[in-house]
């Protein structure tokens, strides 16, 4: 399988629905997104709004817009002086019932993505480096804290690999599974490391990953229909996702490092979603009816609740952003409904249908 970027789309077939359940209770607060056009500003729907909003506090609580935005003069949180406009959102702040964030292949503990903290030292950071000479300092730190939060999550998509792995062996998969699982580990060293060397660049400073704490064990799954669902919503869902996004960013991007690293980015994360498909039909195949079934539910779930993005910077005027790198939060929304639409539906229903056939 591989995810080409078409030149438009045919039709934006799913719009995921930003809020899930959610608890009745929680605190007051206002959310600030930037603006497309800071010369003749505007704001987002609040379908729009809730959409990147809800994903800011993954796994934790998230912000539910509550009314409509309002443009404002924000000050940025730098020492520079200036100040941009930006749609602010007054939200309510409630706990996430439907943990669907997407990163890639994240690392989780007890359901909530974990990354190791970033640290002022060098050794990770090897790569292309951006051109930064008409970046504003204020401007280099909004690409600089989202840099190092990529690099974070690639970093700690090798130990979500290395888990993969012990729960593939645990359930006595196949050798070109777990070698295919063992290259893609390595894939997140390199995307960790180009990614850190963007967020030094912009920066101008040395940042690696700290110690990722894992805590006296680290849970492995062996049931197979678990096992069947988090394969799933985390490879076939999430890395088809990543990659079409990746996709989408580097084909706006103008600065050559990150277009690069972005196209990388892209076909890997690719490659890793076919690996995903590929280990969802052993799975299938292992697993029986309990395995179909804990797909199945999934699969109602992504059409009832769409996924949420986790991944959208804001901070900076968006053409820079772009320029260097980072979707526009339009363009990450119809990445992820094509996405969903024309790749992971019609595989799933062509899978889900196979195996049962193949039962019968």
């Amino acid at each position: 399988m591989t995810l080409i970027e078409p030149a438009s789309l045919r039709r934006r077939y799913l719009l995921a629905l930003a809020l899930g359940p959610l608890v009745a209770c929680g605190t007051a607060a206002t959310e600030c997104l930037s603006v497309e056009d800071t010369a003749d500003p505007s704001c987002p729907t609040e379908a729009e709004a809730s959409d990147l909003l809800l994903g800011a506090k993954c796994g934790y609580t998230v912000n539910a817009v509550t009314g409509a935005g309002t443009i404002e003069m924000v000050d940025i949180p730098w020492d520079t002086g200036d100040a941009i406009p930006q749609c602010c959102f007054p939200t309510l702040e409630v706990e996430d019932t439907i943990p669907s964030c997407v990163v890639g292949r994240p690392f989780l503990d007890q359901g909530v993505i974990k990354t190791a903290p970033a640290a002022a030292r060098t050794g990770w950071a090897r790569g292309r480096r951006p051109d930064v000479r008409r970046l504003t300092r204020a401007e280099r730190a909004v690409l600089a804290r989202a840099w190092t939060e990529d690099a974070l999550i690639e970093h700690a998509s090798v130990a979500a690999f290395a888990r993969t792995t012990l729960e593939l062996m645990a359930v006595g998969a196949p050798a070109d599974l777990l070698a295919a699982v063992q290259a893609a580990a390595a894939d997140e060293v390199r995307h960790a490391r180009l990614s850190f060397a963007l967020a030094e660049r912009y920066g101008a400073a040395a940042v690696s990953p700290g110690r990722l704490q894992l805590g006296a064990s680290v849970a492995i799954e062996t049931d197979l229909a678990r096992l069947a669902a988090t394969t799933f919503r985390e490879g076939c869902v999430g890395e088809t996702v990543v990659s079409l996004l990746s996709a989408r960013a580097a084909a706006a991007a103008t600065d050559p490092a990150a277009k690069a690293l972005l196209t990388l980015v892209a076909h890997d994360e690719a490659r890793h979603a076919e690996l995903a498909w590929r280990t969802l039909s052993w799975l299938l195949q292992e697993g029986g009816a309990d395995a179909l079934a804990a797909v199945e539910a999934e699969v109602l779930g992504l059409l009832a609740n769409g996924v949420r993005l986790t991944q959208i910077t804001t901070g900076a005027d968006d053409r820079v952003l772009a320029a260097h790198g980072r979707i526009r939060p339009a363009a990450a929304m119809m990445a992820r409904d094509q996405a969903i639409a024309e790749v992971i539906l019609p595989c799933v229903r062509a899978l889900l249908g196979h195996v049962s056939a193949r039962a019968a």
